[in-house]
């Protein structure tokens, strides 16, 4: 929820303490149980991030002498504090950068090995417009405007070509001093950061970061053969087809290393309603069977660390895929029919309801869908 702190307060990200903002925003968050940031979400302003793990040539910068990574503000614990603070894409943004550049990234990423680090990608988008922030090093960065009527993914890997909005100070004077960049051709981000200026490297998008542009591409395609523009419901609907393409390892399914953690997908008109923007959760590991259960700002009294009962329906799914169990069909059409009870809600937005089936809140929806596992 929102909340407003005192000069001199702090807050306990995952592994430092840095000093509070005056004023945080209602956002809902999606992340591990473990940390205190998150991997993606939304606030009330109408602003949606998501963050990814990349590499670069300074990624040894994240490490101690002793080769353990030193702890300083996860990109997950960036992501959050942009969205509590951030009122727009572009302010998310700068606020992101600021504490980067402010604290540095860097730390264990993973509960059950402590010596996984990375560096990290960000999307932030709002109704105008959107932004890709790359990170390199302690510190380094780079940011990519997408303007309205564009498209843009992002999957573990550096994106960001000769197309910056802006770089970090000293990364091109870093990469001309490592010989990544000749100093006078035009700065290309992934050419130096990612492959070092190397001249016959392959720098183009591979496995899920192409499989998900040709996805964006289809799309867009597809949206213009239909005789009138698509309704927010369409749009919905299909990028849930595209979270749920196995194949491409787009939706991970993998009982034996990474799973999806969770999926989300957020609708964003031009308004400044708070009750026009809708959000949509798996809050489970398995896109593929798990639902999108409605989230908007509107519908739900939240307290601080109230989880809505996600975290105990992410443990179900994860048993249910983990023990390779079969959900029966009349519970597979049951869970289908309360997606599209939830997709209903995008039908309704800025109409008058007041005649009509009142839905489920998303803690009703996730407490429903609870009871509908534990009793197959």
């Amino acid at each position: 929820p929102p909340s407003h702190y005192g000069g001199g307060s702090s807050v306990e990200c995952t592994f430092i303490n840095i000093p509070q903002a005056r004023e945080t925003l209602d956002c809902i968050l999606s992340k591990p149980c473990w940390m205190w940031g998150c991997e993606m979400g939304a606030n009330s302003f109408g602003v949606v991030g998501g963050n990814e793990a990349v590499n670069t040539l300074l990624a040894d910068e994240l490490l101690s002498p002793d080769g353990s990574p030193t702890k300083r503000l996860l990109g997950m614990d960036l992501l959050r504090l942009s969205l509590e603070r951030g009122k727009s894409s572009k302010h998310a943004l700068d606020i992101c950068i600021e504490l980067l550049e402010e604290h540095g990234q860097g730390g264990p990423c993973c509960k059950e090995d402590s010596d996984w680090t990375y560096e990290n990608s960000f999307l932030f988008a709002d109704a105008q417009e959107a932004y890709v922030l790359e990170t390199a090093g302690i510190s380094h960065w780079a940011w990519e405007r997408i303007k309205a009527g564009e498209y843009r993914n992002i999957s573990n890997g550096i994106s960001i070509r000769s197309n910056w909005g802006a770089l970090s100070r000293d990364i091109q004077a870093i990469c001309k001093e490592n010989e990544w960049w000749d100093g006078t051709s035009k700065f290309d981000w992934k050419h130096a950061v990612g492959a070092g200026g190397r001249a016959h490297s392959n720098l183009e998008a591979c496995g899920r970061e192409a499989s998900g542009r040709v996805h964006l591409q289809a799309l867009v395609a597809k949206s213009k053969t239909l005789q009138s523009p698509p309704n927010a419901r369409w749009y919905v609907e299909h990028m849930a087809l595209i979270l749920r393409d196995e194949d491409s390892g787009i939706c991970f399914r993998d009982l034996r290393g990474f799973c999806s953690t969770g999926s989300q997908i957020s609708w964003l008109p031009k308004s400044s309603d708070v009750h026009d923007y809708s959000h949509f959760f798996t809050a489970a590991s398995d896109p593929l069977l798990a639902k999108y259960k409605h989230f908007t700002f509107a519908d739900t009294i939240r307290s601080e660390r109230d989880d809505h009962g996600s975290n105990e329906l992410w443990n179900i799914w994860r048993s249910i895929a983990l023990r390779k169990l079969s959900l029966t069909d009349s519970i597979l059409d049951m869970l289908s029919s309360m997606e599209k009870d939830a997709l209903t809600k995008l039908d309704t937005v800025r109409k008058n309801t007041q005649n009509q089936k009142k839905s489920l809140s998303f803690a009703e929806a996730i407490h429903e869908e609870i009871d509908l596992l534990q009793k197959d």
